[in-house]
């Protein structure tokens, strides 16, 4: 078993299992992941997707483990689905801008996890068009949505960014911007990233990719099938 051979669009259906993720709003995304509560215990093993949305996201403070170079490869396989699938014409014709949503921890944290403008840096070695706008940062505020008791509000996600003027050329307006992220949840970091862009970028339209959305298992599933004698 291995991760798709294409890019999906997110279809109005799948919406539904992402609760704040705008209607109308062009996604695309490679994988599905599947939480580990729903694994049967499996966790990371329990599909490719798992395995390598888990590798991505290892945490810097491992980096002088053995097991940091999962992550490095997991950066590389996410570069060469974006080399191989995106519509590398149409992103020039358009200017499409990829700004990458940024991870929790500040920039100045020692621990900041530059994964996914890491993943856009290393395909524009090969894809030279690839206009990457690292222009977003949180300022610390907030842990990581997925280890939290409480997730954040959009407010509170949209109150927690930061914009970077020089590295957002403001004055080089895109035609449109794509923003890049590991995984779909709820969609609430992809509001509050459009929301503080459309500031600055007013009327630009932005489209979202991720490397993966969560999927969320299907509620008949756990009653099974249903008996003819009942």
């Amino acid at each position: 078993m291995t991760m798709p051979n294409k890019i999906s669009i997110l279809t109005e259906e799948q919406r539904g299992q992402h609760s704040h993720f705008p209607a109308g709003i062009g996604c695309a995304y490679w994988g599905e992941y599947t939480s580990y509560e729903h694994t049967g215990g499996k966790l990371a093993d329990f599909s490719p997707t798992n395995r390598l949305v888990s590798n991505l996201k290892k945490k810097m403070d491992r980096r002088d483990k053995p097991d940091f170079r999962y992550k490095n490869q997991a950066i590389i396989q996410c570069a060469g689905a974006l080399i191989r699938f995106v519509d590398w014409d149409r992103v020039k014709e358009n200017r499409i801008a990829f700004i990458p949503i940024p991870p929790s921890r500040s920039r100045g944290d020692v621990n900041y996890d530059p994964r996914m403008v890491d993943v856009l840096n290393l395909t524009k070695k090969s894809r030279p068009v690839l206009d990457i706008r690292d222009c977003l940062s949180f300022d610390g505020r907030h842990v990581a949505s997925h280890e939290a008791n409480a997730r954040p509000t959009i407010d509170e996600l949209y109150e927690a960014l930061k914009f970077d003027g020089e590295a957002g050329r403001v004055s080089n307006m895109p035609g449109e911007i794509v923003l890049f992220d590991d995984m779909l949840t709820t969609g609430a970091h992809f509001v509050a990233a459009s929301r503080k862009l459309s500031e600055k970028f007013p009327n630009i339209p932005i489209t979202a990719f991720f490397i993966a959305r969560r999927i969320l298992p299907d509620p008949s599933d756990v009653f099974g099938p249903v008996s003819d004698d009942l």
